[in-house]
């Protein structure tokens, strides 16, 4: 194993999941798939937990070498393509929250230096107005 680089999952784990579902039943008895599910769970939760305490914690140039746009777009991409428009919380979707997340954090950051953001959805994709923000002195004069 020198030099090869893994994730958080082990081999047989990755073996599972790349397998469509139809065959993993087919290969695997439901206590697998049951133990399989359970772990990957598990280890997923703690990546995520370790993803945050480095995304609170790690340097802003080390945050953006991680946390690449490319990255981004895939995880959210992935994200949305496979459980995008199902129920999330309540009668929301996941697509919501996701929206109403970066739009509460946006606000917040925006609050704290005074200015103004707005975002708005249309049946194209979801991009702020234009401008995207305002000094809000300058947008109070108006």
């Amino acid at each position: 194993m020198a030099g090869k680089k893994t994730g958080f999952l082990t081999e047989p784990r990755r073996e599972y999941l790349r397998l469509p579902r139809k065959k993993r039943r087919q290969s695997y008895s439901e206590s697998q798939r049951n133990q399989f599910d359970d772990a990957i769970r598990e280890q997923a939760r703690s990546a995520l937990d370790d993803l945050i305490l480095i995304a609170q914690g790690y340097d802003e140039e080390g945050l953006q070498a991680i946390f690449s746009k490319d990255m981004i777009e895939e995880l959210v991409s992935t994200l949305m393509d496979r459980i995008g428009l199902d129920d999330a919380e309540g009668n929301g979707k996941y697509y919501e929250v996701l929206l109403k997340t970066i739009e509460q954090r946006i606000h917040q950051k925006y609050r704290e230096q005074d200015r103004f953001f707005k975002l708005e959805s249309t049946n194209y994709p979801v991009m702020p107005s234009k401008p995207a923000y305002r000094d809000v002195k300058t947008y109070m004069k108006k």
